[in-house]
């Protein structure tokens, strides 16, 4: 019998991910990339001596101990021998009042710390310390789609133990939680550990990701983001599958209501007896699928619900060694700076001597985040003289604000980067240059408990949407696990057994 043919879109982690299982599972697979390397938006990219990194700050799964470890297990990407860095704090966060609130991922130390400034708050601290231990029993299956009676009523017994907490927490916000605190660091401090999160971001999220940090179940992979990527693009070609770099899709093929196959930007075209999305959602739908197949649940999810926000990264290379800072700062300026369109009355700065591969011996790799307003970004990217000027301008905001925290650092800088919005999209094709998928909320929180979003659409067969925008959470680990589920459901729906070795 012939093998069924799967065509994937987008060689990002999920398409990656998905490419695995399909060839483990018998089915002939192709993947078609944009980009001319692996990754999406897990990437980072060299500048001379240095390596500038856009994606993993942690990754869950990296101890053997974690259920997370299966995925990693069966793609081959991690071992014993896989070096990862465990941090001891995790960032820092400055207050005008000179106090600084340091997030230790050992929670002993965390809720010493935390009574040591502010003893009139030992209450809310324990009740914060205590759930973040609850959470320690808190850990998602890989196999989130059982396909027996058996899988269900093991994946309830998995469950079981935090299930009083995830109903507790799930809907409570890290801002709501932080307003209990009467110390102002504190309060302002503990919703500032999360980047980039929204005013709804979940407090269950900053429990579980403590939690894991404690027990060393989630660290940094040494190598950086595009080495992730590029290991199991390595371990997708091991196992036979076949890749198309720089071919951008510009359509999905359609014929009496199921997708039969690809038309690429040089027209050609590729037949398939299954076609996977594993990119933009939003220009899966509206443009590859000219809005065809589209619930309307599906269409308010893209007219209502946040995505993540677009992002400003200014990334240095400087002949200084910031090992002994924290591997993240977050302090106050002296005066708001605005970068692009957008005011900033703080910066996030972040350095990577944890990793010896991101810079020479004896210097560092750092790198600025900030929110990003889109579409001046795309107006500048309209006059390229323009958006040099106005990348060179960011560039040189952020180096000053830097020089007056750290006196000095203009002069040993050797290397700038800027990355825009534009820069994302350019790339990576994720829709308005945002980082990740939809911006984590207490509204995703529980769509995410609830199986997350349809991967297939209304009317269309022979179709399955991968990754980030039907996953919300958006991290490495749910798109990988996304890539799973999809080939898992395929082989379901074919009534095969489901594989995961080849």
């Amino acid at each position: 019998m012939t093998n069924k043919k799967v065509l994937i879109i987008g060689a990002g982690m999920a398409g990656l991910s998905a490419g695995c299982y399909a060839q483990m599972n018998g089915f002939d697979s192709e993947i078609f990339e944009l980009h001319s390397i692996p990754g999406g938006l897990c990437t980072s990219w060299r500048r001379r001596d240095y390596t500038f990194d856009a994606s993993v700050r942690y990754l869950s799964g990296t101890s053997p101990q974690s259920l997370t470890h299966q995925l990693w297990e069966e793609l081959g990407l991690f071992d014993a021998a896989t070096p990862v860095y465990i941090y001891d704090h995790f960032m820092r966060f400055e207050g005008r009042d000179g106090r600084a609130f340091t997030l230790y991922t050992d929670l002993d130390r965390l809720q010493e710390h935390m009574l040591e400034l502010s003893p009139h708050d030992k209450d809310v601290i324990h009740d914060f310390i205590e759930a973040a231990r609850q959470f320690r029993q808190m850990e998602m299956p890989v196999d989130m789609t059982p396909a027996t009676p058996l899988e269900s009523m093991e994946l309830g017994q998995t469950m079981l133990p935090v299930l009083w907490p995830a109903l507790r927490w799930r809907s409570v916000s890290v801002h709501q939680f932080a307003s209990r605190f009467t110390d102002p660091l504190l309060r302002e401090g503990l919703p500032e550990f999360f980047q980039f999160s929204p005013p709804d971001f979940p407090m269950m999220l900053v429990l579980s990701t403590l939690a894991m940090l404690h027990d060393h179940e989630a660290a940094y992979p040494i190598g950086g983001s595009l080495h992730l990527a590029e290991n199991l693009a390595q371990r997708y070609l091991d196992l036979g599958g076949v890749f198309h770099y720089r071919s951008r899709v510009n359509r999905i093929l359609v014929e009496e209501n199921r997708a039969v196959g690809l038309r690429l930007e040089d027209g050609s075209e590729h037949r398939a007896d299954v076609v996977i999305s594993a990119a933009d959602g939003h220009s899966t739908l509206f443009d590859l699928l000219e809005g065809r197949y589209i619930s309307a649940t599906q269409r308010a999810y893209y007219r209502n619900l946040p995505v993540s926000k677009s992002i400003l990264q200014v990334s240095l290379g400087v002949a200084d060694d910031f090992s002994a800072e924290a591997p993240a700062v977050n302090f106050p300026l002296p005066e708001p700076i605005y970068l692009g369109n957008v005011r900033h009355e703080r910066l996030v700065l972040k350095h990577y001597c944890f990793d010896p591969t991101m810079a020479p011996p004896g210097h560092s790799t750092l790198s600025v985040w900030c929110e990003a307003d889109y579409d001046y970004w795309r107006s500048m990217r309209a006059h390229p003289k323009h958006y040099r000027a106005a990348k060179d301008l960011v560039a040189q905001q952020v180096i000053t604000a830097l020089e007056g925290r750290y006196p000095g650092l203009s002069e040993k800088i050797e290397v700038i980067d800027v990355a825009t919005p534009i820069t994302h999209e350019r790339y990576t094709g994720n829709w308005r240059g945002a980082f990740a998928g939809w911006a984590l909320s207490t509204r995703k929180m529980s769509m995410m408990m609830t199986g997350g979003m349809n991967k297939t659409l209304p009317g269309l067969e022979n179709f399955l949407m991968l990754g980030q925008w039907v996953e919300p959470g958006g991290n490495v680990e749910l798109s990988v696990a996304s890539g799973r589920d999809g080939i898992k459901d395929l082989c379901n729906a074919l009534d095969r057994p489901f594989a995961t070795r080849a």
